[in-house]
């Protein structure tokens, strides 16, 4: 009598949709691993299993591995990896995900009972361009929300912006589409000059108001927030004898309606970095106490956005009427508007390729939403050979984390320049950045100054006042990334859970895939390696305080920037401290004080603003 074997793993082969095979997908299984209880009545047991089977059989990665190069894989496990006190027969789910193993792409249906000893599963179908490539697909093997005959205008910091949504306003004829995250009634976006200071000139909410007294139709969407105090209420107040329609994007959970966003005429659109609120207001020489900034002394400020024309305007203003028409349907369905209708250009407004890419909270335009935005920079991290570089206002997603480090292990050479924030505005994240730091290897401001392919750098703006030195952080807002000078992305999506994913940061609290945040981020390709290229060196002019050279120096970038942050600590250090650029390596210290003592200031003369 033969002895029966139990099941130790599973084999299969993953092709493309033209059967050629897929190489280097990261291959996992699943199962209810082994449940430790003292509990020894089988009924209460199985009551409980049916109750909370997921939790008691605890679902976990039983083993891993990657397609080769002819797209086959075989994934081993021990039997006790998945045995549990009520049954030895092994439930299994296959997951592929993409090369950094950081999303998934496909997810077999559970298989039960499992008799083979080494189970075949066969062939499974992916799309090429879903599993790889530098283009977002959502899954297919299309490009999604991609055009290629753009003009493209990357607005870095908030003056330049400001003053070109102004000029988009005043010109408009047919219609205005604004979604924003906050929008201060008194909110002025460009000023004028005189011997007595600065002068309030175009308060935005009038430009607004002005433009549908003459006839504009002008539609806004703001978010509202659950507890926080959002500026919904004054907006609506503000607008009441008004033409303006105004409508709320209520958060039902803990994710908001983040992204921001303006269309004119189906013409111009923007993908908007900051609110419309005056702490937001700064100029690219982030002056402490800068008196068009209020109040009186908050931190400066640094953000980007981007305007377009051409074919991308398209699917910035499709978001805008998707999202009117999900609150319309929200409240009986009242006041939906036709979406637009998309027309070949007949006159290109240039030759830019733009894919606009989304996140998407679940349950609201669509059933599952969209992680357009997560894909970008998933496929975008696989791809780069000589550097990543990051802006962003948070640095907290595990998933970003993870896939960094995975494609720093495969490529020794790939340098990764982050800006980040040294005093993020949200409760917890000073803490989650320490600890994604710490996986990254950096726990003191040195290691950053020593690490041969990993730095993380802040922002700081200094002043002499009376005689007497100042010094604040610029708070980082902007959401820009680019990698290799042949891809890019600017928008509005942070690298924290909720406008990437889900709040993964709270993972194991409890369920929280259900809160991500409203995103939109446009991203530049290949034949826009000259916007890119132009981007670049705008922001590393501004914040290393030189001019950047084409090339890279002694075959690294980062070495650059350690330079640079090497030598600002030292002129700090000075009989009268001065900073050339802007940065300074990043400290785990919580308190501004605490950060500059860090890096063994003497700071007791200093006049420190937080």
């Amino acid at each position: 009598m033969s002895v029966k074997k139990p099941n130790i793993g599973v084999r299969g082969r993953v092709l493309d949709e033209y059967d050629h095979p897929l190489e280097g997908l990261v291959v996992q299984v699943e199962g209810a691993g082994k449940m430790e209880s003292t509990l020894k009545d089988s009924h209460t047991l199985e009551v409980i299993d049916k109750i909370f089977p997921v939790s008691l059989k605890d679902y976990h990665v039983l083993g891993e591995s990657e397609t080769n190069e002819d797209g086959f894989y075989e994934v081993l496990y021990p039997p006790s990896s998945y045995q549990n006190i009520l049954d030895d027969e092994p439930t299994i789910q296959v997951v592929f995900k993409d090369l950094l193993g950081v999303s998934e792409l496909k997810r077999t249906e559970k298989h039960t009972i499992i008799s083979e000893t080494i189970k075949d599963l066969g062939n499974i179908i992916i799309p090429r361009n879903w599993a790889e490539g530098w283009y977002v697909t959502l899954g297919s093997s299309l490009k999604s929300r991609f055009t290629d005959d753009n003009q493209v205008e990357v607005l870095v910091d908030n003056q330049i912006e400001l003053e070109q949504v102004v000029e988009s306003i005043k010109k408009a004829r047919s219609y205005i589409y604004l979604t924003q995250f906050e929008f201060e009634t008194d909110f002025a976006a460009t000023f004028t000059s005189g011997e007595d200071g600065f002068h309030p000139q175009n308060i935005l909410a009038r430009e607004l108001q002005e433009a549908a007294e003459r006839g504009v139709d002008v539609k806004i969407i703001l978010n509202e927030n659950l507890a926080v105090p959002d500026s919904y209420s004054q907006m609506e107040e503000f607008f009441q004898d008004s033409p303006v329609e105004i409508r709320e994007f209520k958060a039902h959970g803990l994710h908001v309606m983040h992204a921001k966003t303006l269309v004119t005429d189906g013409e111009e659109a923007y993908v908007i970095g900051s609110p419309f609120k005056k702490d937001y207001w700064d100029s690219k020489q982030h002056i402490i106490k800068d008196p068009r900034r209020k109040p009186h002394g908050v931190r400066p400020v640094h953000d980007v956005s981007i305007k377009l024309r051409g074919g991308a305007v398209y699917h910035v203003e499709e978001f805008f009427c998707q999202m009117w028409n999900y609150i319309a349907q929200e409240d009986q369905g009242q006041g939906k508007i036709e979406p637009p209708t998309r027309n070949p250009v007949s006159n290109p407004a240039g030759k830019t390729p733009v894919q606009i890419v989304r996140s998407v909270t679940p349950e609201t335009l669509t059933e599952d939403g969209e992680l357009g935005i997560f894909e970008g920079y998933r496929k975008a991290f696989a791809k780069a050979k000589q550097f990543i570089y990051l802006e962003n206002q948070f640095l907290t997603n595990k998933s970003i984390i993870k896939a960094l480090k995975n494609v720093m292990g495969g490529n020794p050479d790939l340098e990764v320049i982050v800006v980040m924030n040294e005093n993020p505005d949200n409760p917890g994240y000073k803490k989650w950045q320490n600890q994604c730091l710490e996986k990254m290897g950096i726990t003191t401001y040195q290691d950053i100054l020593d690490n041969p392919q990993v730095g993380f750098f802040t922002l700081w703006s200094t002043a002499w006042e009376q005689q007497k030195f100042t010094i604040q952080p610029v708070y980082v807002h902007t959401k820009v990334a680019v990698v290799d000078d042949i891809w890019a992305t600017v928008g509005t999506a942070n690298l924290d859970g909720s406008s990437l994913t889900y709040v993964n940061e709270l993972e194991g609290v409890f369920d929280m895939e259900f809160h991500r945040n409203m995103e939109m981020n446009a991203i530049l390709h290949r034949n826009s390696s000259e916007e890119i290229l132009k981007l670049r060196s705008n922001l590393w002019g501004e914040h290393l305080g030189k001019d950047v050279p084409i090339t890279r120096m002694d075959n690294s970038w980062l070495k650059l920037w350690q330079k640079v942050a090497k030598n600002n600590i030292k002129s700090l250090k000075h009989s009268k401290p001065y900073l050339n650029g802007h940065i300074l390596p990043y400290s785990s210290e919580e308190s501004v004080e605490d950060q500059l003592k860090n890096f063994n200031l003497e700071t007791r003369d200093w006049n420190i603003l937080d």
